[in-house]
């Protein structure tokens, strides 16, 4: 009789220690990711234009060893076509708008991203400028930002950013006090990025 108790006393610890294993998930090891994401940037004036998808070229993922995050896009110039009309589209941090900003909108060029409380953070935020140029409104060549990083306070679906899109025609502020810049993050697609 002990045997058997015994031998039931194995087999409930083996099921209790599979079952406790089971419900551990596998901690993230820290390093650079890929994912898959869009970013939007939408002005439905004009018949409706899509500024974002065209330029976010690609959206990565790092987990540092201190167990902060961030997210990195890189972006390109992209163009739309208003009515016949090219224009040639990139986020510019310097633009040269004339316009004052309304109430509530960020200064044009501001980038930076909206944390869960939606406050304005450009705190950490950092950008890089293209070798390559595009022509501005002034007929100008400027350098255009190819990447922004900011950091990630959690993972959610989605993150509101502000940014300036400018073109050879035109340029606005995207923020959430205006016309919205939203990344939408799949995070089931994370795969570990080639060293």
């Amino acid at each position: 009789m002990k045997k058997i108790l015994a031998l039931f006393s194995l087999l409930a610890a083996g099921i209790m220690t599979l079952s406790f294993a089971g419900c551990v998930e596998e901690q993230e090891a820290p390093g650079k990711y890929s994912v898959d994401a869009s970013l939007s940037c939408y002005i439905a004036a004009m018949g409706g234009i899509e500024f974002g998808s065209p330029m976010l070229e690609s959206t990565s993922y790092t987990l540092n060893e201190d167990g902060s995050m961030k997210l990195t896009l890189s972006l390109v110039k992209s163009s739309v076509t208003i009515y016949s009309i090219t224009c040639y589209t990139f986020v510019d941090p310097a633009p040269d708008s004339g316009e004052t900003p309304e109430e509530g909108q960020p200064e044009n060029g501001t980038i930076g991203y909206y944390d869960k409380d939606g406050n304005l953070v450009t705190e950490g935020v950092s950008y890089t400028l293209s070798d390559d140029t595009a022509p501005n409104p002034a007929g100008e060549e400027v350098h255009y930002v190819d990447s922004i990083t900011f950091p990630v306070e959690e993972k959610t679906d989605t993150y509101s950013l502000t940014l300036f899109i400018n073109s050879n025609v035109m340029g606005t502020q995207f923020s959430n006090s205006g016309y919205a810049a939203t990344l939408t993050v799949d995070w089931d697609s994370m795969q570990e990025a080639a060293a």
